[in-house]
């Protein structure tokens, strides 16, 4: 007997592995069928499935290269060009996984700092992108995440007349229309190289518009993962019954029960199929959990 849909699902136009996650996948999946011992500083994208199931595969986590040998893959995320050469001064075999539009953000960031600006990154300085792309210039280079950090540097005349500015690639458009529109206040000069990924920005756009048509907004991928969360927050700004869950196992059926139509979006580095496990569970599962059975007395 063919189920039938308790309530509408629509999901977003893209779900699942942007470009570059699914090329870090795949360039690591190459390197351990090759080669005999591989290993990784921190996670390669920000998801438990996949990182589970590479180390299942034999990649191992490290916390420092100095001691290893064999065969080390680069994060997505990238890492300091420094520690890059370090380690092949060392002799390792180096799988550089960077996401391309990483790499390019990197680039327009030593573009500015050639061409004599004060480099200024939107973004989380806590992120291994940014780090990266820190680790990419000569100087040090201001990197502010909200409008506070921003008047917190002009006050303490960290932030300069003449400034270059890039995104964090994950990093809404709005929260840096924000801060660009502040600077042009504060600055002389500004140039600008946007480094916001594309896709990022689709999925964005798109689940944006979604959430203002449904009851619910669901996003679907991990809690470590940046450009997940600041989706669903920028989801919840248009619909403020927006969750986020890491799979399907999260979603409370009490949260979707009285919903008749639901939107479904996703992060970069989540697995389509977690995305479908999470939809087929709003389309059909219609009861509540059943209370456990009392345990029987013993005499």
């Amino acid at each position: 007997m063919e189920l039938k849909p308790r309530r509408k699902v629509i999901v977003a136009k893209e779900v699942g592995f942007c470009f570059g996650v699914k090329r870090a996948i795949n360039l690591t999946k190459q390197a351990l069928s090759e080669r005999g011992d591989v290993f990784i500083l921190g996670d390669l994208v920000h998801n438990k499935r996949v990182t589970d199931e590479l180390e299942g595969k034999g990649l191992r986590k490290v916390e420092d290269y100095q001691d290893e040998k064999g065969t080390m893959v680069i994060r997505a995320h990238g890492l300091p060009k420094a520690r890059i050469q370090e380690a092949k001064d060392q002799g390792l075999e180096v799988v550089d996984a960077t996401c391309p539009i990483v790499l390019r953000a990197q680039e327009a960031a030593q573009t500015l700092e050639r061409d004599g600006y004060q480099v200024v990154i939107v973004g989380d300085r806590n992120h291994a992108e940014i780090k990266g792309i820190l680790g990419a210039l000569e100087q040090p280079a201001l990197v502010v995440d909200n409008l506070e950090e921003l008047r917190e540097a002009k006050a303490n005349y960290t932030l300069m007349r003449k400034v270059g500015v890039i995104f964090q690639t994950t990093h809404a458009l709005e929260l840096c229309n924000q801060i660009v529109n502040e600077m042009l206040m504060m600055c002389k000069e500004i140039r600008i190289i946007n480094t916001i990924c594309r896709p990022v920005q689709n999925r964005q756009d798109d689940a944006v518009e979604l959430a203002s048509k449904v009851q619910l907004m669901v996003v679907v991928g991990s809690r470590t993962s940046a450009n997940t969360v600041e989706l669903a927050a920028l989801c919840r700004h248009y619909n403020t019954e927006t969750v986020q869950v890491q799979n399907a196992d999260e979603l409370e059926y009490t949260v979707f029960r009285d919903c008749n139509v639901v939107g479904l979006a996703s992060g970069l580095s989540t697995p389509e199929d977690l995305v479908e496990a999470v939809r087929q569970k709003i389309l059909f599962y219609d009861a509540e959990p059943a209370a456990p059975e009392p345990a029987l007395a013993t005499a």
